[in-house]
């Protein structure tokens, strides 16, 4: 991880190395208060959750299908900004045609094994 990282080569770099049907994050960085992570999710849906103690601000990169923040569910695509305030469900609910992408951003840094509650399994992830 360095301090500048191009999300085109990263992009590139997450299609080459995924694995289907798993979910692929590539770490981008890693600070005293916060992280961030380009998100590859599954097909379909990618398991809703909840951080208690994080908020999150994702910036979708590609792909089309729908998100949930709380009680709404929207459609989303490349281009559109979503905030996750703390311990909010949230969560891929479906894809059209190809995996979702993002960007994200987490206050204060996550570890994901600890701080994230899953409301049904866990997906399958994939460190790229």
């Amino acid at each position: 991880m360095g301090n500048f990282q191009n999300i085109g080569e990263i992009l590139q770099h997450i299609t080459r190395t995924t694995v289907a049907n798993s979910t692929a994050v590539k770490p981008l960085a890693i600070g005293q208060d916060m992280a961030a992570a380009v998100v590859r999710s599954a097909s379909g849906a990618d398991g809703l959750h909840r951080q208690p103690h994080h908020e999150e601000l994702l910036i979708v990169l590609e792909g089309e299908g729908e998100f949930r923040v709380g009680e709404e569910t929207r459609s989303v695509k490349a281009g559109d900004f979503i905030f996750v305030p703390r311990d909010t469900v949230h969560g891929t609910v479906a894809t059209n045609v190809e995996p979702l992408t993002y960007l994200s951003m987490i206050s204060p840094r996550i570890d994901l094994q600890k701080d994230v509650i899953w409301h049904d399994e866990a997906p399958k992830f994939q460190v790229v």
